[in-house]
């Protein structure tokens, strides 16, 4: 049997309040409560109701990512218990990376050592902006000197393989300035390997899609101006750019992103969280307590399932699934391939989705983005420059 890559991701809905930008699901975390403990024995359940279905008979898991919400908010003890219940479950043989996502407020030394026993070998870690002014608009529960206080731990490089920050441009009444310091400061330090730097989105159902129309928000040209601006500070520090909003060190790319850019399939776990195996894709209902519920109905009798359309009647986890035609992959493909350094190959193109890349006019597009620098063409790839990644959505919409 041919085993193919799975990654696996793992939703760690609790946070302490809400950023005012954030769309994710996320809910308060209780205090005293057993549902948190209810919730990790939830995610147990529904790796055993995969394992079980015959899903993944045919693959290993190759990445792991542990993302929210805040899982750096769990203490030791329920992380360890998290590790117990659904980590010792896996099998790690061909474990490439294993990461989790940290908030500065609520990550210690002490957890960094029990994330390392656990296997994670990456973490990266939610700072946004060192300017204080720009986290208290956002809702941020960190502080500037907090966020570097955390970054600036010497142990860090012992005990992981890579450190990375995620930060936000474009935000209220942020200035070229004010993110220029920000990048300064997070590329100073040693332990930090990969930067995802993000533009901002104003989601319709966040405080700042409410307030949208009084946000300071810069202007298109400057935000223009703080993408060519991250891009160079990250290339003076050594980091390639290998997708629109992420830098690495050569070496330090994540690896986990990477196979979500490239079709590859994953497994979500928990409340809200997304699968993908080709050509289907779904998610879970976005509702911790309906996720504890459906997944504590389920009989070990009912794991015995050959097919994931049968996921949803039987458990009522499931809140939405697709099947993918070609054309709906086509265009995924265009518009990823275009986002990061891998590009689109014509040969694969054709091989997944039985379409011609350069048919129905896309031939002379791809030559106009070549032209005009966009894109640059090597035998059958076509891969966007850091000039054409700006341009990346407007590119995928007109092919």
């Amino acid at each position: 049997m041919i085993m193919t890559a799975l990654s696996l991701y793992i939703h760690v809905p609790f946070c302490i309040s809400k950023c005012r930008y954030c769309d994710f699901y996320s809910v308060p975390l209780p205090d005293n409560s057993p549902l948190v403990n209810q919730y990790i024995d939830a995610l147990s359940k529904e790796w055993e109701f995969y394992k079980y279905s015959g899903i993944l008979d045919d693959k290993f898991i190759d990445t792991i990512y542990i993302g929210g919400g805040t899982p750096s908010l769990l203490n030791v003890d329920t992380w360890k218990r998290l590790d117990k219940r659904l980590f010792s479950a896996f099998n790690n043989s061909q474990l490439k990376e294993c990461s989790v996502e940290c908030n500065p407020e609520s990550f210690t030394i002490e957890k960094a050592r029990v994330y390392a026993e656990s296997g994670v070998t990456r973490l990266t870690f939610g700072i946004q902006s060192l300017n204080d002014a720009e986290l208290s608009i956002c809702g941020r529960a960190h502080s500037a000197e907090r966020a570097l206080e955390v970054l600036k731990y010497d142990c860090l490089n012992d005990m992981f393989d890579s450190i990375g920050v995620d930060i936000i441009y474009g935000l209220p009444g942020q200035t070229v300035n004010t993110l220029d310091d920000t990048l300064s400061s997070i590329l100073s330090i040693p332990s930090v390997k990969h930067i995802s730097a993000y533009e901002l989105t104003i989601a319709k159902n966040t405080p700042f899609g409410r307030h949208k129309k009084i946000l300071p928000l810069p202007a298109e040209e400057l935000s223009a101006e703080m993408y060519e601006l991250i891009g160079k500070r990250c290339a003076e520090r050594g980091m390639r750019q290998y997708e629109v909003s992420n830098y690495a060190l050569p070496g330090f790319e994540s690896v986990h992103n990477k196979a979500y850019w490239s079709h590859k399939p994953y497994i979500g776990l928990g409340a809200s969280a997304h699968s993908y195996i080709h050509p289907k894709r779904w998610s879970n209902i976005a509702d911790v307590e309906q996720y504890i519920l459906s997944m504590s109905s389920i009989s070990y009798s009912m794991l015995k399932i050959s097919n994931v359309s049968k996921i949803s009647p039987n458990t009522g986890v499931i809140e939405f699934e697709e099947t993918l035609s070609p054309l709906e992959l086509s265009r995924e493909i265009i518009f990823l391939g275009l986002r990061n350094v891998e590009g689109i190959d014509e040969n694969d193109f054709f091989a997944k989705t039985g379409i011609e890349l350069r048919a129905d006019g896309r031939s002379e597009l791809l030559q106009r983005y070549a032209d005009s620098g966009l894109i640059k063409s090597t035998g059958k790839k076509y891969i966007p420059t850091s000039k054409g990644m700006l341009f990346a959505d407007m590119m995928a919409r007109e092919l």
